[in-house]
């Protein structure tokens, strides 16, 4: 929003009826970056969802084993959560947070162009140094290979300052300048009821 009129999914509106709704009620032609959280229980689910929203850039996330009571197997949530990277087109660009783990294994498959973001700055494209925590919330540099600025959000917490991470690669992404970034990250708030 520092740089372009966007469009945010609300809430949990993340499922194939939530995204119609706010596509039908909210998203304008002014609106040059439309950002749809893509939740998922089932295999096809994010398929479905791409078919609908036809992404040029997908954030994956993370992916574990919080829905295997509906996957069953957590190669199945894997298999579903991919489906986002499989949908961009040749010219998509995929983002995907290093987590040591699923996700870093996703990243070095991916033949699109990607970057990753974490907390490794002898891997990752986007990283955070100089972590600090705060009654007012969490300070970090982000880095890049070319610069480094100083952050400050309300959020606390690691988990939080890995998804910023992400957003703010695929900010760099799309042209927006590192304090554009950081002013962006000062302004984010903690949704209600959660950390």
């Amino acid at each position: 929003e520092e740089k372009y009129h966007t469009l945010v999914t609300p809430a949990s509106f993340n499922t194939p009826m939530g995204v119609t709704k706010v596509i039908r009620s909210k998203l304008e032609p002014g609106h040059r970056i439309f950002v749809a959280e893509m939740g998922a229980r089932h295999v096809g689910d994010i398929k479905e969802m791409c078919r609908l929203v036809h992404p040029e850039i997908g954030i994956l996330v993370s992916v574990g084993p919080q829905h295997l009571d509906t996957f069953k197997t957590l190669e199945r949530a894997i298999q579903t959560k991919y489906e986002l990277i499989d949908a961009l087109p040749a010219d998509g660009q995929a983002f995907f947070a290093h987590d040591e783990d699923i996700c870093r294994g996703l990243y070095e498959k991916t033949g699109k162009e990607k970057m990753i973001a974490g907390l490794d700055p002898g891997f990752d494209d986007v990283w955070a140094e100089n972590i600090a925590y705060s009654p007012e919330g969490s300070a970090f540099d982000l880095c890049t290979k070319d610069k480094k600025i100083r952050c400050r959000s309300q959020l606390l917490g690691e988990l939080n300052i890995r998804n910023i991470l992400l957003c703010a690669a695929v900010a760099l992404k799309l042209g927006l300048t590192q304090e554009q970034i950081a002013r962006g990250i000062e302004k984010i708030r903690p949704v209600e009821h959660r950390l």
